[in-house]
């Protein structure tokens, strides 16, 4: 495995709900959360020379994230996410394009700093050749990849998503991504067949399912973890998964047992869930000691 240096690559973007703006895009969000976790931190992404690209290099800044890696794009403007609640708090998406993340590039700043670090990166920012390649030249210095496939119609894109496979270590998917992911390899959509093809076919060492209230799953090393949602009452679920991931990494990084890192990645989900928006403000160590 990886230092305890996570990387974050791919979009940056403002969600834009009935209820305001807020600051997204799921490598971001990873990184936000993995910063509050105490992990060394940055995202490589890509914002506009525009009044969204200020804000959100000012958010992030004022959340203390490293921005060196942010990227200014003088041409596109800074991404947008425009999401629609549903009664349950789930959301779905439509992503305007191009937009400047779409134009991603592996700086050598990135590149040194992507090298011997857990880099997580997911599909949506791949949908550009531009912003594909340069995450494949980030993943070719990194130690630990983490695919966090994040699929979002219609940039659910089938070669993209297999090639991420092929190339992580670490695979996290939702229970409709295990789905759809094995229809595309052709064997039973459950989450145990399809951690045997992902283990055999692509080499893959450690693979994690959120399934929302029915808890999540992992398979890491000799482990296997079953474990169940924390009770809350749901604001919107943008973000909590980002939040699952980030400290299910930062404490499999820092040693901790399998069964312990589920349950506090578990618990900062659920009061994710509970907030609106994707980082809401809390106490660390409220989780981390649960």
């Amino acid at each position: 495995m990886a230092t305890g240096r996570v990387i974050c690559v791919g979009e940056t973007l403002w969600d834009v709900l009935p209820h305001g703006e807020f600051l997204g895009g799921a490598p971001l969000n990873v990184a936000l959360h993995a910063t509050r976790l105490g992990l060394s931190s940055a995202v490589v992404s890509r914002v506009g020379a525009d009044v969204r690209g200020e804000r959100a290099l000012a958010r992030i800044r004022a959340l203390g994230v490293d921005t060196t890696l942010v990227q200014v794009d003088p041409l596109h403007p800074t991404g947008i996410a425009e999401a629609t609640l549903g009664a349950d708090g789930s959301a779905s998406y439509r992503f305007p394009h191009p937009c400047a993340w779409d134009a991603l590039e592996a700086t050598a700043e990135a590149l040194v700093a992507a090298t011997g670090a857990t880099v997580v990166y997911g599909t949506l920012a791949q949908r550009s050749v531009t912003s594909s390649a340069a995450v494949a030249q980030l993943l070719d210095v990194a130690a630990w990849r983490v695919f966090d496939a994040n699929l979002r119609a219609p940039h659910d894109d089938q070669h993209i998503t297999v090639e991420g496979l092929k190339r992580a270590d670490f695979v996290k998917l939702n229970e409709h991504e295990v789905i759809v992911v094995a229809g595309w390899l052709g064997i039973e959509p459950t989450a145990e067949s399809l951690w045997q093809a992902l283990r055999t076919r692509f080499l893959i060492r450690s693979f994690c399912v959120t399934e929302g209230e029915q808890g999540a799953r992992l398979w890491h090393e000799d482990a296997h973890v079953v474990q169940p949602a924390f009770p809350t009452v749901v604001a919107d679920t943008i973000g909590a998964g980002d939040s699952f991931l980030s400290m299910l990494l930062g404490e499999l990084l820092r040693g901790s047992a399998p069964v312990d890192a589920m349950r506090r990645a578990a618990k900062l989900a659920a009061f994710v869930a509970s907030m609106p928006g994707a980082s809401p403000d809390y106490d660390p160590s409220q989780f981390r000691n649960a």
